[in-house]
């Protein structure tokens, strides 16, 4: 019977890279990295890989397979028709599982994210073998020791802050909304239950295990919010977790359907097992899909973490804007490196930014887009692509992530671009323009976020014709249907917003306190432009984070 395997350590050593460090949006989603990482479908010794578009770059150019052995489905969204005229994407997973296997049963690996098993239920007879259920502890989590934990942190992240913005002038009042006292963490849940119509929640991904926890989220342990008490459930073999321990259970989901005070729960469908979710459900247990109502409850508190925003703000455009500025220095002084040479001084400017400033945190890579657009258009990590006299254009995209005890506290998100053409210089010009001029502005309390992408989408129609002059848009696709396909920023926190993106559909209304990237990707046959900036809307007026030329 043909069957699909969700493992990432198969795909290593089956296709040679590891999806978290060679695909980039594996990276990027830290709340489901499981939901967009790659498959592998096997029938009747035919082998391939199953994999979403827009990673088609990283895994053919980066990662070196063989196109014969993978399928795509999810299109990627693209104003320049050609690098994906090749390779053909099917609409979306179950669409492309119910090509392989027609009408025919499938296995699903019982690791499979949960949503992949809802979807394809749908269109195709998959069957999962549960595995032998793992017996665990409960412990209850102090809430009032996790408030204390983030507030700590954020007391000595405020005059790190201060310093960072200090000399700053575009910046100045920001240092007045510094607070390390408010957190709504555990009182919004209660929100999110009744916005859901949940008796309680199970947080299961690693940002907001923590989020509840204030520890590192391990394999094999999961929070579980009911009526006001926040529990952790852990594997027996799962050592150090806090807590009062309150008790055993044979299996997770009994454990879960001890301590849920009704029916109806909350559930991480882009992130926890299939098995997982059988078994609830077996138990008579309604799962409601909750990866998108709970990445908008880590959103909503943006401004309760300012301090490490800030840090990490910073720390992203000094580091990024330095590596921009080596690269053009030493490509016109007629001298070559690779990528992955110039991702080595983005990682030094950046170990150098914490020194100079002694921040007393870790800063980290997030997860990194850097690459010649010679090599290709898609996002993607580096390689040892060559970058030299002929390069045109090279994108660097990035973001940090600041961690304190190993949970991570805040991250960042913005793009600069190295263009060494005039018409790629001018096109970086306009769209910078577009960025500062036309988006930024718009981002105040009370505006929609599907509403500033309509308006970015009418600053756009003014600068196509010059585009279009100076050869970096053709008329291959209809651009305004393409580009509503994809967002022009998004909401920022413990990691990239898939849950408020400024994209059509998306009703979020944004509020004091709202953080986030404002950016519009250009690209088009030989330039991958990308200008990305970080913004914050305060009390006073609406702050470009990443900003050094005021």
């Amino acid at each position: 019977m043909a069957r699909i395997i969700c493992d990432p350590q198969a795909v290593a050593e089956r296709y040679g890279f590891v999806p978290n460090e060679r695909l980039l949006f594996s990276a990027i989603r830290l709340d489901s990295f499981p939901f967009v990482t790659p498959l592998i479908f096997e029938d009747s010794g035919t082998e391939v890989m199953l994999a979403r578009q827009q990673e088609q770059g990283n895994i053919v150019t980066g990662g070196g397979v063989d196109p014969e052995r993978i399928r795509f489905y999810e299109p990627w969204v693209t104003i320049d028709p050609r690098p994906v005229a090749d390779f053909p994407a099917a609409p979306n997973l179950p669409a492309l599982v119910k090509e392989l296997v027609g009408e025919g049963p499938v296995d699903l690996d019982p690791r499979a994210p949960y949503t992949h098993y809802l979807k394809l239920s749908g269109e195709v007879d998959v069957r999962v073998e549960l595995p032998e259920a793992a017996p665990v502890r409960v412990y209850e989590i102090d809430q009032a020791a996790v408030l204390a934990s983030f507030s700590g942190w954020r007391s000595s992240g405020i005059p790190v802050a201060q310093r960072l913005i200090a000399e700053v002038d575009h910046l100045a009042g920001l240092e007045r909304e510094l607070s390390a006292d408010a957190d709504t963490r555990f009182s919004a849940l209660a929100d999110v239950a009744e916005q859901l119509g949940v008796d309680a929640i199970l947080l299961s991904s690693a940002p907001n295990y923590s989020e509840v926890t204030g520890t590192v989220w391990q394999p094999g342990a999961v929070a579980l919010w009911a009526h006001g008490r926040v529990f952790a459930i852990a594997e027996q073999r799962v050592e150090g977790v806090e807590g009062a321990l309150r008790g055993a259970y044979g299996s997770a989901a009994e454990a879960v359907t001890a301590l849920a005070t009704g029916p109806r729960l909350a559930f991480e469908e882009q992130w926890e097992h299939s098995s997982l979710g059988i078994r609830l459900t077996d138990a008579g247990v309604v799962l409601v899909s909750a990866s998108r109502a709970l990445g908008s409850w880590r959103d909503e508190r943006d401004a309760e973490d300012l301090p490490f925003q800030l840090i990490a703000a910073r720390a992203s455009t000094t580091a990024i804007e330095q590596t921009v500025a080596w690269a053009h220095e030493h490509l016109d002084a007629g001298e070559a490196f690779t990528e992955n040479e110039l991702y080595a001084r983005y990682l030094e400017f950046l170990a150098r930014f914490r020194t100079e400033h002694e921040i007393p945190f870790d800063v980290e890579p997030y997860f990194t887009n850097l690459h010649s657009s010679q090599r290709m258009l898609f996002p993607g990590p580096p390689t040892d692509f060559r970058i030299d006299e002929t390069t045109t254009c090279v994108q660097l995209d990035a973001g940090v992530k600041v961690v304190i005890d190993g949970v991570v506290v805040a991250t960042s998100d913005m793009a600069r671009s190295v263009l060494r053409t005039p018409e790629g210089r001018e096109a970086y010009e306009m769209l910078t323009r577009a960025v500062r001029e036309a988006i930024i502005p718009q981002l105040r309390p009370g505006v929609v976020c599907e509403d500033v992408h309509a308006q970015t989408l009418e600053h756009l129609a003014t600068i196509r014709p010059r585009m279009r002059e100076i050869g970096l848009l053709g008329d291959e696709v209809d651009f305004d249907a393409e580009y509503r396909k994809r967002n022009v920023g998004h909401l920022m926190g413990k990691q990239e917003s898939f849950a408020n993106e400024l994209r059509p559909g998306y009703r979020f209304v944004l509020r004091e306190g709202s953080y986030g990237a404002a950016e519009i990707p250009w690209r088009y046959d030989r330039h991958a432009i990308g200008v990305e900036d970080l913004w914050y809307i305060g009390a006073e007026r609406t702050y470009n984070l990443t900003l050094r030329e005021q």
